[in-house]
């Protein structure tokens, strides 16, 4: 089982059947992980911390930060899961330790994009969510290199943790963007289109409304967009001026992406923009398995004149 799933069940464990029944959990399935993530041992640290399994909680930190050579953003330290063993001077050594190798990372992280030549004519630029990098995005979209699109990726350059990274809801997301696309031959495509999950549509949608991005098409997964709070209206207008189809795809479980997902698409649907929706049932925030299909059916399609009410669930935002 990958690591991603592990952590995936972790979480449906602890709200489903509480703190000691997801840490036996994830603890029982480390050893079948060959190389556990930074985000892997956040996990065991703060879940054995909760369950009062303090010695434990300071050996998995201890692990990862000296055995595993792994370090933390400073707010990983302030999680109050954490609060039973902040005042012990084991914590406070891995505090100084994580700081000292977090400094040291900002100082030489940069913005990481995958293109080096064109060798198609039709191109997808995906972008990972937070706690992510380019090897997740990669997971899920590289499929598509076997359908005539030349995939590419983008990293940030906002750190989250040793390893993974973030786009922040106000930071350089949309400049990295549009940086990243002044490096490839982007105009030079017959069809461009833009991939997201979570955060990832967030910048997506950005750059399209802030740094006057362009692209054929647009792929937002799992879309946790807070940019529609404020701009909602005038961002609908840019997607229509500049005549970009969407699609989005969320599931009904998705508590924190579903209400503001299908608030935008009745807006774009109002709007009259080239769009379509798929709703998941009993989704949560993922991919869905069969993720490959929509995604090549919708970039198949010229275009959507107009919203087919066959595509829509009929769901209501919880």
């Amino acid at each position: 089982m990958k690591e991603e799933r592990i952590l995936d069940n972790t979480l449906e464990l602890l709200e489903e059947k509480g703190v000691k029944k997801a840490y036996e959990y994830i603890l029982e399935h480390k050893k079948s992980i060959m190389t556990p993530s930074s985000q892997f041992y956040n996990f065991l640290y703060c879940l054995a911390a909760l369950d009062g399994k303090e010695d434990a909680a300071i050996e998995h930190l201890e692990e990862s930060i000296y055995d595993r050579g792994y370090w933390y953003r400073p707010d990983v330290f302030q999680d109050e899961d954490l609060d039973s063993i902040r005042h012990t001077h084991r914590f406070k050594k891995c505090e100084a330790a994580s700081m000292a190798k977090y400094t040291k990372a900002l100082d030489e992280v940069d913005t990481v994009v995958t293109w080096d030549h064109k060798s198609k004519e039709k191109i997808l630029l995906a972008l990972h969510g937070n706690q992510q990098n380019i090897d997740h995005s990669r997971a899920h979209w590289e499929f598509l290199n076997e359908r005539n699109y030349q995939v590419e990726y983008i990293q940030s350059k906002e750190i989250d943790s040793c390893g993974i990274f973030r786009w922040d809801e106000d930071g350089t997301g949309p400049i990295q963007l549009k940086e990243s696309i002044q490096k490839i031959e982007w105009d030079s495509y017959k069809e461009k289109v833009l991939g997201g999950f979570s955060a990832g549509c967030n910048v997506i949608l950005r750059a399209i409304l802030e740094q006057n991005i362009s692209c054929s098409k647009i792929i937002l997964q799992s879309p946790w967009i807070p940019v529609i709070d404020n701009h909602i209206s005038s961002l609908v207008e840019t997607i229509k001026r500049k005549n970009i189809e969407v699609l989005i795809i969320c599931g009904t479980e998705d508590t924190d992406c579903l209400k503001r997902s299908m608030t935008f698409f009745n807006e774009l649907k109002n709007a009259e923009v080239p769009i379509k929706s798929i709703w998941v049932n009993n989704l949560g925030h993922d991919f869905p398995e069969d993720f490959d299909e929509i995604a090549v059916e919708f970039l198949n399609i010229y275009v959507f004149t107009k919203f087919s009410k066959e595509s829509q669930e009929n769901i209501q935002p919880k």
